[in-house]
């Protein structure tokens, strides 16, 4: 009976079912953070727009201040400028333009993840099995959500570039026979994205090319690819932004970075290991479930398998690198590993699904794990939606108080809060205090860069929360010091 229904199920509903909620928590969700800072016209020669103490920027007010905002931040902030091209972009039209846009995306990524685990472009109504996993794959399996796939600025330096990488390699993968010049675009597009999936990508297509050589089956269209690949790979990587900006992090000892002398010493990989890699690694173990499978059913794993599993760990083994190994940077590991997952999920379902009828124990055991997984699932789901839409209505209500409050010379508004506690056991799949403190609130002095460019952005004279946090405090019943 259940078997039927599933047969039944069109492929289209069940990606609705994942669509519907993720649009839903794109609307609740309101600008924050970083998405202010871009509003503004990028001045690198005042140290930009996300430092503190800074004094007024310029609105965005056409797509030529866009394009010089973009050509200053490329030189005194970091290189990846069509992700902040976008970001800028969404900031000035409107977040409800962004809403809609990062849907589609959203939607195009899941049907591009498909693809490329079947190594087909196929209806997925051919493996349905396979395109339900991918999505749960993506849905559960990114450590921090709502910074890589909600927040505008975060989705479009993560979300945004793993569709570019993605629909980059989908060629290589299903063996189609794009143009040159789309794949010149698209690999340009895929190089100069993040760095971790810029690297990470040039090692994937380097592994797919090499097949082809080997294969003698080279055509121009991969070459051309390659090229502007690594070509935009050298400019995401070579920008002199990110070498002014780690200067200046260093300079102003930001709170979050590591002073220069613990700069690639023991100290820094091991704190990158224990807060970065190790979280990320454990909540992505559920997606080597399928590997192991298809190890256990077929006795080795295919080449298509093991580059993209060999890619998601790569990820992250690059970020032990960085100065900052942020939970956000784990996004396009979980891309790459859903991949890997959803290949060896297609490769191991028959003989699952054989070892599963040998009795009715398994049989059982199988239908009662599935009933326990789909309450999880909705659980966790519901858990978003209270978080979120409880913070969408303290933004509501703070925006309600500046109104009649806005001539005051500084105002003071209540800090965001999650109700009752709830991200101790949702985890990072919605908004946490981390992310409060980290950029999705104001700051306590009005000078600080939240809370300034939030300030500029209204037309006010200045604001700050009731609550100072204590950078150096880490668990929750000390976090916040009133004051």
């Amino acid at each position: 009976m259940l078997q039927d229904f599933w047969k039944r199920i069109p492929w289209q509903v069940i990606l609705l079912l994942f669509t519907i909620p993720f649009l839903l928590r794109n609307l609740l969700l309101p600008m924050f953070a970083d998405d202010y800072s871009y509003a503004f016209i990028w001045d690198g020669d005042n140290l930009g727009n996300l430092m503190d103490n800074i004094g007024p920027r310029e609105r965005i007010d056409n797509l030529s201040d866009i394009f010089i905002s973009q050509w200053s931040h490329y030189f005194t902030w970091g290189g990846r400028t069509p992700a902040t091209f976008l970001a800028q972009l969404f900031s000035w039209v409107g977040k409800a333009w962004f809403n809609i846009a990062n849907t589609i995306v959203f939607m195009l990524l899941m049907l591009v993840l498909y693809w490329m685990a079947v190594g087909e472009v196929q209806s997925p109504a051919r493996q349905k099995g396979v395109f339900l996993w991918v999505m749960l794959c993506m849905l559960f399996g990114v450590m921090d959500y709502p910074s890589t796939m909600l927040w505008m600025t975060g989705a479009c330096n993560y979300h945004w570039t793993g569709l570019w990488a993605c629909l980059f390699l989908l060629p290589f993968v299903t063996r189609r026979h794009p143009s040159a010049v789309v794949m010149a675009g698209a690999g340009l597009l895929a190089g100069w994205s993040e760095e971790g999936c810029s690297l990470v990508t040039v090692f994937i297509a380097s592994c797919l090319l090499y097949n082809a050589w080997h294969r003698k089956r080279v055509e121009r269209w991969m070459v051309v690819g390659f090229v502007f690949l690594i070509a935009g790979c050298g400019l995401l990587m070579f920008s002199p932004g990110s070498v002014n900006r780690e200067l200046l992090d260093l300079k102003y000892n930001a709170p979050y970075c590591l002073p220069a002398e613990k700069l690639y010493t023991w100290e820094m990989f091991r704190d990158n290991f224990i807060e970065g890699f190790l979280p990320i690694i454990i909540w992505e173990s559920f997606l080597f479930i399928p590997v192991l499978l298809s190890w256990r059913a077929k006795h080795h794993l295919d080449k298509h398998i093991l580059l993209f599993t060999s890619a998601g760990l790569m990820v992250l083994c690059a970020m032990m690198f960085a100065p900052e190994f942020a939970l956000r940077t784990g996004f396009h590991s979980t891309l790459f590993l859903t991949v890997a997952s959803g290949a060896a999920f297609k490769e191991s379902a028959p003989w699952l699904k054989s070892w599963i009828r040998a009795t009715s124990f398994r049989r059982i055991v199988a239908k009662a794990g599935a009933a326990v997984a789909v309450v999880y699932g909705l659980l966790v789901m519901a858990g978003c939606f209270w978080v979120e839409v409880s913070l969408r209505q303290q933004a509501d209500e703070r925006l309600a108080y500046i109104e009649q409050h806005r001539d005051e010379p500084l105002i003071v508004v209540k800090a965001f809060h999650i109700p009752r506690d709830i991200d101790c056991w949702l985890g990072t799949r919605s908004i946490t205090d981390f992310h409060l403190i980290y950029g999705a609130d104001l700051e306590y002095e009005p000078t600080d860069n939240r809370s300034l460019m939030f300030a500029q952005y209204h037309g006010l004279k200045a604001i700050r929360t009731d609550r100072k946090v204590d950078w150096k405090i880490k668990n929750r019943e000390s976090l916040y010091n009133k004051k």
